[in-house]
């Protein structure tokens, strides 16, 4: 079912923004009668019927609106590389439920401005193309030193060539990954990630590109179906529910889309 972004997901009838109609109209070939999928990239969605479309505007009548359950926390700290790069990275690293994008400057960062506004239709675009229902967060640093003072307490890695597997010991509710730009991280920036806590995650035997070893950090760092299943006992337990609910089956088929 095709995705539309709203500013918000609220039963009744909502005309979209000029962007989104020329998208339902223009791009999807949508026509009044055909049901879409709505969401404002907070875990909102609903389904909605196109109720009009002419001088291109078109105009939805939005259903209830439900509230998925929250990914697993990935946040990924990226030195940054080329522009189109970037950009590669935040439509891979959004397929693979990474929840915010940390642009990093750093010894090899690449010296170009970093276009906000297009990276943020960059993350529409991939929200509404993997039907995440979930906006990852983008975020820009001055520098590695900045970005580390700002990290939240979660386990942390920087992608290795060859370094050791993701632990499997038990589920990670959160996760912070470093990926470095073309080049890598200067040895003074790795020995400042290690002294961060971050610890080596394999990413195979070859060199990467950005957007590639970023696309295989998230998938070593990706909860089986079984870690899936014990978070979500554990957050059923501390709500004094008990067993588990139709939220695993959607995490886990959120994790297979």
């Amino acid at each position: 079912m095709r995705t539309i972004l709203l500013d918000g997901v609220r039963p009744g009838e909502t005309t979209l923004s000029p962007r989104e109609s020329h998208h339902l109209l223009n791009v999807l070939r949508a026509a009044p009668g055909d049901v879409v999928r709505v969401t404002d990239g907070s875990g909102v969605e609903a389904e909605a019927v196109v109720v009009a479309g002419s001088a291109g505007v078109a105009v939805l009548r939005v259903g209830h609106p439900v509230r998925r359950a929250p990914p697993p926390t990935r946040i990924v700290l990226l030195g940054l590389p080329r522009p189109a790069l970037v950009e590669e990275t935040l439509i891979l690293g959004t397929e693979l439920g990474a929840t915010a994008f940390w642009l990093t400057r750093c010894e090899h960062a690449h010296p170009g401005d970093t276009r906000v506004d297009r990276l943020d239709r960059v993350l529409d675009g991939a929200l509404k193309q993997c039907r995440r229902t979930d906006r990852p967060l983008l975020l820009s640093y001055a520098s590695l030193d900045d970005a580390l003072a700002a990290l939240p307490p979660a386990p942390r890695f920087v992608g290795e060539p060859g370094g050791p597997p993701a632990p499997r010991d038990t589920p990670l509710p959160a996760a912070v990954l470093a990926i470095g730009p073309e080049g890598g991280w200067h040895l003074d920036e790795l020995e400042r990630l290690v002294g961060a806590g971050f610890h080596p995650l394999g990413l195979g035997a070859n060199i990467l590109r950005a957007p590639t070893a970023v696309a295989a950090g998230l998938t070593a760092l990706m909860p089986t179906d079984a870690d899936s299943d014990r978070m979500i006992a554990v957050a059923n337990a501390a709500a004094g529910k008990a067993g588990p609910t139709s939220v695993s089956r959607h995490v886990r088929r959120s994790q297979r889309s």
